[in-house]
């Protein structure tokens, strides 16, 4: 940028457990990268890693997070040079009406856009937006213009990083299968939500859901009932 502040901007549209691992990694290399032999660190430029994600990483309702180094307990600032900006489309429309005023939520709303119309609609009245948006259909128009971002040896990074969260996740619901199991067992036999609760010795709230499912569909197998609970 024209104030010497290097900015690192990442579009991610597929949930990955070390999502913050990652954006750490790129905006320290940014960091370090250009430091030449003899200078001092006050003369390190500023790091801006900004990542628009299509899921949700922090549990905080709001779309935008700006995230800063600074003294947990007091709250002060640590250094101003080394941010993050965490943009999550999902959020935007549970978005309070006052940040829905401000230019960055319209531009949250263009990347967010499902069809070309919702890009110009986004875009109109705004010329920053509608230079964007004429960017955009020239790049979509050429294969040969477009910016190849991701390189082979980042590729074969996030898929590692995909199947590790696939993993995870598999294990995650092969608990819960085992869970759901137990509890319809003993809705079977007619026991209350308290009873499994206290047999199992889990908090009643943490299998509450499960029991109501469980109870309503004695037939079903644990598969359907987990599947009957992801549709809430």
């Amino acid at each position: 940028m024209n104030n010497c502040k290097k900015i690192n901007i990442e579009m991610q549209n597929r949930y990955q457990d070390d999502w913050p691992e990652r954006s750490i990694f790129y905006n320290c290399r940014m960091f370090t990268e250009g430091f030449i032999h003899g200078s001092t660190y006050g003369e390190i430029e500023p790091c801006l890693h900004v990542g628009i994600l299509d899921f949700n990483q922090l549990e905080d309702r709001g779309y935008h997070h700006k995230i800063m180094l600074m003294d947990e307990r007091s709250g002060e600032l640590y250094s101003s040079k080394f941010i993050f900006h965490v943009i999550e489309l999902k959020k935007l429309e549970e978005t309070s009406e006052e940040e829905k005023k401000q230019e960055l939520y319209r531009w949250a709303r263009m990347i967010a856009a499902r069809s070309w119309e919702e890009v110009c609609m986004e875009a109109k009245g705004n010329p920053y937006m509608e230079a964007a948006k004429d960017v955009m259909d020239k790049i979509n128009q050429s294969e040969t213009e477009r910016y190849l971002y991701l390189r082979q040896e980042m590729a074969i990074t996030d898929e590692k990083s995909r199947l590790m969260t696939a993993e995870r996740k598999g294990r995650e619901e092969g608990e819960i299968l085992k869970l759901i199991s137990l509890v319809q067992k003993k809705c079977l036999r007619g026991k209350a939500l308290e009873v499994v609760s206290e047999e199992l010795e889990e908090d009643p709230e943490n299998i509450r859901e499960i029991y109501k499912a469980a109870s309503e569909h004695l037939e079903n197998s644990p598969e359907d009932i987990l599947e009957i609970l992801k549709r809430g």
